[in-house]
């Protein structure tokens, strides 16, 4: 029953990438991966798609993150004009 939990986790975290604002679908990838991880019963296969789903939604967090960063100046300056 593990592995499949590790299998949805790597699946919730790969559609992550799929929509825009997935942030909540990563960073609940990685709290289910964190959670089978501490399972004593976790098959070698679902610790490997469990490693995976943590993986994957800590990169889409990183990315999303870099492109915020990159993106502030230009956002700040939409702000500043949707100000006046």
């Amino acid at each position: 029953m593990s592995t499949k939990f590790a299998a949805a986790a790597l699946v919730l975290a790969a559609l992550s990438f799929v929509h825009l604002f997935g942030v909540e679908k990563a960073s609940l990838a990685i709290v289910l991966g964190v959670m089978l991880l501490k399972d004593p019963a976790l098959t070698p296969r679902g610790q490997g798609l469990a490693k995976a789903a943590i993986i994957t939604g800590l990169a889409y967090l990183l990315v999303v993150t870099g492109v915020f960063l990159y993106h502030m100046p230009a956002l700040n300056s939409l702000a500043q004009k949707l100000a006046k």
